[in-house]
């Protein structure tokens, strides 16, 4: 995670109380600097007033009062953000027209979440803002007057119009690339690169996430075989939506696919969010006792921001632990943080499983990670998400360069 988040100033404006204990969760976990709560849009008003600005609001538009729409007016008028997202499955077109009003007013519109929030999606929503991509390097990827739908979304599926970035993982005792996780990019034909927080939502509602996700499989399985080709063994990460975990022919669909082009399944690993809901549990444990059967590499991803941590180690056979960035980033300067980072590290180990800290950003985060005994680190500090043909110069400039880690002194 950007290290800038920490200095978010957020206000959730939300007024069914579990909506806005989920949200308040959700955002509390990314260590901003101020978060504040509302469950009217007089009150929100009232709050900013008397505490000041916020950066972001966070605002659903069916509130009781004085609603949502005419909350982002005075919100505007006030100048008491910078930005708004919305919180709400009303029809697209009001959505839309929120949007373009938002920014006629002068507010950056950074787009719209389905309610409850996932955590990734606002992640990545609040990095490009503190990353000043929204309106920058952002921009033409999706102007905020251009809202989706599930037919674009569909025919973008049926066109391979989805690419794939990749983002390295590397060695923390020699800085080696060791791997790499794929993250998918939507290549529109008038838009550009479309980051995927403005489509995954609507992809998991719909149902097409597991099309896309089959088809993301299909590239990166190409490119560790033309990785293969040029002598170079390097596995890819691959994130699987709980959603899918249900279809027991996944495990079988993936043989097929590795066989078919003498590609070890090892070279594939799945990635399983570990906040993410299992709606069948007895068929995803199934698909996934298949994939360690036949071979596949299985990750727990964002692990100690879920609900059932260790249930989910002690039923899936996981061969590898990532620690979510909101630990790992704070950690160098948090006591309790830092000690979830070596919990976690330490488990992982006594359970014969590899441990990636994942959002290291500076080289006080990588050096504390090796002390801790980590094994592997990912974040914009060694870089970020690249495509293929960019991954072989990184590495050369990478390992030139990469931060010499002191030795533990001796005891």
């Amino acid at each position: 995670m950007d290290s800038k988040l920490s200095s978010l100033r957020i206000l959730i404006l939300e007024d069914q109380l579990f909506q806005r204990l989920v949200a308040e969760q959700v955002v509390a976990g990314l260590n901003i600097q101020l978060l504040l709560t509302a469950e009217t849009s007089e009150d929100a008003l009232k709050q900013l007033q008397e505490k000041g600005p916020v950066d972001l609001v966070l605002c659903d538009l069916d509130l009781p009062g004085m609603d949502g729409i005419e909350f982002i007016r005075h919100l505007a008028n006030q100048k008491l953000a910078d930005g708004v997202i919305v919180l709400s499955a009303m029809d697209a077109s009001i959505i839309r027209t929120v949007e373009d009003m938002s920014q006629a007013l002068g507010l950056k519109s950074l787009g719209h979440l389905p309610k409850p929030i996932h955590r990734n999606h606002l992640r990545e929503m609040l990095e490009i803002y503190v990353n000043g991509e929204t309106f920058d390097s952002f921009k033409p990827l999706l102007p905020s007057e251009q809202l989706l739908n599930e037919k674009e979304l569909e025919e973008a599926v049926e066109q391979h119009q989805f690419i794939l970035h990749y983002q390295p993982k590397v060695l923390l005792n020699d800085g080696q690339l060791i791997a790499v996780e794929a993250l998918v990019r939507w290549q529109h034909p008038d838009l550009g690169l479309i980051h995927p927080v403005h489509f995954i939502p609507m992809m998991e509602s719909s149902g097409m996430i597991e099309p896309l996700t089959i088809n993301m499989i299909d590239l990166a399985l190409i490119q560790i075989k033309a990785w293969q080709k040029q002598g170079r063994k390097i596995p890819i990460s691959i994130n699987i939506s709980a959603t899918m975990l249900s279809n027991t022919s996944l495990p079988d669909m993936l043989m097929k696919k590795t066989r078919g082009m003498n590609i070890p399944p090892a070279l594939l690993n799945l990635e399983i969010t570990e906040s993410s809901s299992i709606s069948d549990v007895a068929l995803a444990l199934e698909t996934l006792a298949r994939f360690k059967l036949h071979g596949f590499a299985l990750s727990i991803d964002d692990f100690g921001t879920g609900y059932a941590s260790m249930q989910q180690l002690n039923r899936i056979p996981f061969s590898e632990l990532k620690i979510d960035q909101s630990f790992v980033s704070n950690a160098c300067n948090d006591d309790t943080h830092k000690a979830i980072v070596e919990s976690n590290i330490h488990l992982a180990h006594r359970l014969n499983m590899q441990t990636v800290g994942e959002g290291v950003e500076t080289q006080e985060d990588w050096q504390m990670l090796h002390d801790l005994n980590c094994d592997i680190a990912q974040g914009y500090f060694i870089a970020r998400p690249m495509p293929a043909d960019a991954l072989l110069g990184w590495e050369k400039q990478w390992l030139s360069k990469q931060p010499i880690t002191p030795h533990k002194p001796a005891l």
